[in-house]
């Protein structure tokens, strides 16, 4: 029997391992473990723009062998995943289907996780954020710093210090592209009079190197961190699993799809599925980390516990993003040299009692125009012309909400008869909610209007659509049934232990993910100390 099973391999379920085999206890972790085998050997590792003057096989890893790549039809979630990276989300309307009129839902049975694809942004949440966790921004600070050493982390101490906090392991920050460097300026100009507004920008923090760092190198500025991971520079989970691989007491087993779990006096048994045959397995072990993403937890809880029927709360980020015009890059030639992660990262919180909004800048082309042209009003032919026009000097923001649970939010599994079970998702927010949203929408452009950004329209892709998912199996003090205890464990279970997303309610308007690896951290720590 080994001392602990880790369901998942994506950014909880290898950072709350990591302590656990670090302390030299035995760990197994059980997968289903996508991978992406058609278009990752084909993509060179060379800047987008030679590649698209050049290489006469870009129309597969651009478009698709089978065009799955152009996203038809209204915006939809995760219509922007590229061909290499829609492994992350193959097999998931077959195998954990979901019935939603009113929630767009993007999981993963890949190899890392949804985090195989993320947008890479470092947002260390402060004590305001954390309402409702049981513990403090000083007490998850050490595992953020450990978090932080282990998969590379860039940034700057600049106006955003205030909302991030500082980190000792930060490297120095990605290079800015001309384009954020026209917003940044007239930013500098204007400080005064939007920091009264509550306004605050400054660059992202993201998980990728500027440095040589752990095996993997320097960010190389080829515009393609979208289409792949050329010198492993931006963090994928799988770079901390192929570490953990080299231990001799961690053992990691894929193509399995994990479906319940069971206590005995022992400790508790995992039942799975094999993908190729369909036979059934079991493990056991001392204590389970679950960490396969909110909605794949809930799954295994919800079955487990024989609680079909029973609705779970669900939070996800309300999000929306507008393409605008940089006007500060009119008559100025773009630097070809550049990365495709978000450039800059604005807080807006004109309030102390409000809920602050976060807001990110991308400098858009090699995600190419035919993204957005179906957008337009005008016909694809002149959208065209009027796109190669434009890209230098267009951008698109990402404008993100807190969100807090209410029982028009919820996430109930029903049985699937003669095919696998499905999470049926009610997601209605409250007229008010939607109305404060719009509000805050509004300011934000405006603050960026001054910065010489002019939005061309909003485009809200539908709920769910920030893949931000929390709050399933919250923390609670005072326990209760499907909540969690300041250990992360299940309450009413001896051995069951939750480190992902499910645990955070309510959810910060900031990017979740990284404090989602903290916290794993954390739990794999706590759970070392009681094992060991």
């Amino acid at each position: 029997m080994t001392d602990a099973i880790v369901v998942g391999s994506g950014a909880a379920g290898v950072n709350a391992a990591w302590p656990l085999v670090e302390r030299g206890l035995s760990v197994t972790m059980l997968d289903y473990g996508n991978e992406d085998t058609v278009y990752a050997p084909l993509v060179p590792d060379r800047p987008w723009s030679e590649l698209r003057r050049g290489d006469e096989g870009q129309a597969r890893y651009f478009l698709g062998d089978r065009f799955e790549g152009v996203p038809f039809g209204e915006v939809r979630v995760g219509a922007q995943l590229t061909p290499p990276r829609m492994f992350i989300t193959a097999d998931t309307e077959e195998l954990t289907p979901v019935a939603s009129d009113t929630f767009g839902v993007s999981e993963s049975l890949a190899k890392g996780g949804l985090a195989s694809g993320w947008g890479a942004g470092v947002f260390p949440f402060d004590d305001d954020d954390l309402t409702g966790a049981p513990f403090s921004r000083g007490e998850i600070d050490p595992h953020y710093e450990a978090v932080a050493e282990r998969i590379g982390v860039s940034g700057a101490r600049d106006d955003l210090l205030p909302f991030l906090g500082d980190c000792e392991a930060m490297m120095p920050p990605l290079e800015l592209d001309s384009a954020a460097e026209a917003v940044l300026e007239r930013y500098g100009s204007r400080r005064e009079q939007l920091n009264r507004a509550g306004f605050h920008l400054g660059r992202t923090r993201l998980a990728a190197c500027s440095r040589a760092h752990r095996g993997r190198d320097a960010h190389p500025y080829l515009d393609m961190d979208f289409w792949s991971d050329a010198g492993r520079s931006v963090y994928r989970p799988r770079w901390t699993l192929d570490e953990l691989r080299e231990f001799d007491n961690f053992r990691y087993l894929d193509r399995r799809l994990v479906l319940t779990f069971r206590e005995d006096g022992e400790g508790a048994e995992v039942a799975c599925r094999l993908a190729d045959g369909g036979e059934r397995e079991t493990h056991r072990a001392r204590a389970v980390v679950l960490a396969a993403g909110t909605l794949g937890t809930a799954r295994i809880v919800l079955r487990s516990l024989d609680r079909y029927d029973r609705p779970l709360p669900v939070l996800c980020n309300p999000y929306t993003y507008a393409p605008v015009v940089n006007l500060g890059m009119v008559g100025r030639k773009a630097r070809d040299r550049r990365h495709s992660l978000a450039q800059l990262t604005a807080v807006y919180r004109p309030n102390p009692d409000e809920p602050a909004v976060v807001a990110q800048y991308y400098s858009y082309r090699s995600l190419l125009t035919y993204k957005l042209m179906k957008e337009s009003p005008l016909g694809y032919k002149a959208t065209l012309s009027i796109m190669r026009l434009l890209t230098p000097i267009f951008g698109v923001l990402g404008m993100h909400h807190q969100d807090v649970s209410s029982p028009a939010k919820t996430c109930t599994l029903r049985r699937g008869g003669d095919g696998p079970d499905k999470l049926a998702i009610e997601y209605r927010p409250s007229d008010g909610e939607e109305r404060r949203h719009a509000a805050a929408e509004t300011a934000v452009l405006a603050c960026f209007r001054k910065l010489g950004c002019r939005a061309l329209k909003r485009i809200r892709p539908g709920h769910g659509s920030s893949i931000h998912y929390a709050g399933t199996l919250p923390y609670r003090a005072e326990g209760g049934e499907l909540t969690t205890d300041a250990a992360s464990r299940l309450h009413g279970t001896r051995a069951v232990h939750v480190a992902d997303g499910s645990v955070f309610s309510p959810l910060s308007a900031k990017g979740l993910t990284f404090t989602i690896m903290a916290n794993a951290d954390r739990v794999g720590a706590l759970l070392a100390d009681e094992l060991g």
